[in-house]
């Protein structure tokens, strides 16, 4: 009986071990600025969410999942075009940073991050939503989300059709 009691405090002492060493060397996003941004008020990186599939929901889904991490999301809409292929985050101020940031929270790498500077803009950068959704934060453990882009996933929420 003592091996046993000894066996289950060893493996619980492994398990702690490991999510302690997983917490400490996974990356996390800082939501806050790093560098002033003139036109800009706050500390904390300031978003647009556009919805560039036909997904219902998958902005206000994102937008819930940003809000959670901290950054302020400002803005929230359908994209003009809704046949975007892959998701990409535009800088609208020249703050590499923030929007690097912004790619650890949704887990892209920063491939997908392109200068469209937007000085009338009054958010650090925009995020468009696009037919590979399923891959990414916060979509990727979803129910109902799929990497195929071909089927049309479930609603993602009935409040926000965005």
């Amino acid at each position: 009986m003592l091996n046993v009691g000894l066996i289950v405090v060893l493996v619980l002492a492994a398990v702690l071990i490991y999510a302690f060493v997983t917490r400490v060397t996974t990356p996390t996003p800082d939501p806050r600025r790093m560098e002033a941004t003139p036109n800009l008020l706050g500390d904390v990186i300031q978003l647009q969410v556009l919805n560039g599939t036909e997904v219902a929901g998958a902005a206000a889904q994102m937008t819930q999942h940003l809000r959670h991490l901290g950054f302020d999301v400002i803005e929230v809409e359908t994209n003009e075009d809704q046949t975007i292929l892959k998701t990409v985050i535009l800088d609208r101020v020249g703050n590499f940073d923030a929007a690097q940031q912004v790619a650890l929270a949704i887990g892209v790498s920063d491939d997908r991050i392109s200068e469209e500077l937007k000085p009338d803009y009054f958010f650090d950068a925009t995020i468009i939503i696009g037919a590979d959704y399923a891959s990414i934060k916060p979509f990727v453990d979803m129910p109902g989300a799929r990497s195929d882009s071909t089927e049309e996933p479930e609603d993602l929420s009935e409040e926000n059709e965005l």
